[in-house]
């Protein structure tokens, strides 16, 4: 699948979640982030992430101990002035 961004957080990864988290606000609805990474629990944290999120993982899988993720952003929720 197409992505418009990629992410890769193999071997030392400084702030993956930032990373990615980064990467994803210059998408726009619709597009496309592919994340690359050789941490299953950094695979955890994206899942959650994603979900609670408004994203989408389209597709994930794992080659040689690298997983791929493919993520369509969502829909951003407005935030709520008080």
């Amino acid at each position: 699948m197409y992505a418009d961004k990629t992410v890769s957080c193999i071997g030392i990864c400084q702030s993956p979640m930032l990373s990615i988290e980064t990467e994803m606000e210059t998408l726009n609805e619709g597009q496309v982030l592919q994340v690359t990474t050789d941490k299953p629990d950094l695979v955890e944290m994206v899942r959650s992430w994603a979900g609670e999120s408004g994203h989408t993982i389209e597709e994930e899988h794992v080659t040689s101990g690298v997983t791929t993720i493919i993520m369509r952003k969502g829909r951003v929720a407005p935030v709520e002035m008080k």
